[in-house]
């Protein structure tokens, strides 16, 4: 047996379904540690939920605490801005400070990841210096540099990241934080993801990609996300392949796949999701209507049918009047 894991999941009542059944994943492929502690990050989960959460934990002999993170939103001054700001969006950024100073490090989960293999590996990586370890993710350059990062620089996907709580306490990130949502007024891309990439990214340890399999690796050659996203590193096709043919996490992603709790999926691995739903408290939930906009079904069509030099024209323009719109509010924001 190995060591104590600490994991923690942040959910309101409808993601709590979806967490409960990472929770599953997670419990049935890790029977090699000796305890596991979850932290869930309770931004509004419904006592039915509560229960049937507990009885998972009990069920695999493991223990969940849940965190009450209402008393954050002041914090937050979710106010701020013309956006309004959701507390769930936002949760990650507190766990240094309420997650027990006896931990000193936690792996931070998504709902809507897939726990396949071990991941006593990914918890003993050394930290060392680093903030936070996770997976490259794919981000247009004109969020990096509205960060304050270029082109050149890292920036990770916060679905699965493994966080380095003593360093966050120490160096007082969480302030950091705050004060990064102060200087945005509340309107940061990409939410808790861009503040998290914006602030440790001088201090950030890359995982391999099959850590966090997301939904775009199963649409997008390695060379077409260089190009869409203007990326001069990325991981190789082979790491690609190793991380689609093998993941440890799978992280169901919206993309051009679309979820495999929604109508119209066609992720190659969603039967893996509906495997471990049957065997979870919520299998007699329904699948719900596919939730993609316009805008991402109908690049889903051109991706499919064109010829990809014309798909990945469309993307690009259709990412300028997407940025075009963010400046105009952001004039807005800021008068």
């Amino acid at each position: 047996m190995v060591d104590k894991l600490c994991v923690a999941y942040g959910a309101d009542d409808n993601y709590a379904k979806y967490l409960g059944i990472s929770l599953l994943s997670l419990f049935r492929s890790n029977t090699d540690f000796a305890e596991i502690y979850v932290f869930v990050l309770d931004c509004g989960i419904g006592e039915a939920n509560k229960e049937k959460l507990l009885y998972i934990a009990d069920k695999y002999n493991r223990k969940i605490e849940f965190i009450e993170m209402k008393d954050m939103e002041g914090k937050l001054n979710l106010n701020m801005g013309f956006r309004k700001i959701s507390i769930a969006s936002y949760a990650r950024l507190f766990l240094s400070s309420v997650i027990p100073d006896t931990y000193k490090r936690v792996l931070y989960l998504d709902c809507d990841t897939l726990i396949l293999d071990k991941v006593n590996k990914l918890w003993n990586i050394k930290l060392n210096n680093y903030l936070v370890a996770g997976v490259q993710d794919t981000v247009d350059r004109f969020y990096l540099i509205k960060i304050g990062l270029n082109i050149k620089n890292y920036y990770i996907n916060a679905g699965v990241l493994l966080i380095n709580l003593e360093a966050w306490r120490q160096q007082k990130l969480e302030q950091k934080f705050m004060d990064f949502i102060r200087r945005f007024r509340g309107n940061v891309p990409h939410h808790d993801q861009g503040i998290i990439n914006a602030v440790c990214h001088n201090k950030v340890h890359i995982l391999s990609l099959r850590y966090n399999v997301n939904s775009n690796i199963y649409s997008y050659s390695a060379r077409s996300i260089s190009r869409l996203y203007y990326l001069d590193i990325f991981y190789s096709q082979r790491e690609i392949n190793m991380a689609k043919e093998n993941p440890i996490i799978l992280h169901y992603t919206e993309g051009l796949v679309g979820r495999p709790w929604e109508e119209n999926c066609t992720h190659p691995l969603k039967d893996k999701f509906l495997q471990i739903k049957d065997l979870s408290p919520w299998n007699m939930e329904p699948i719900q209507a596919d939730s993609r906009n316009m805008t991402i079904k109908a690049f889903t069509i051109c991706y499919k049918y064109m010829p990809l030099f014309v798909s990945e024209s469309i993307y690009k323009i259709s990412n300028w009047l997407i940025h075009l719109r963010d400046k105009v509010f952001d004039k807005i924001n800021n008068k």
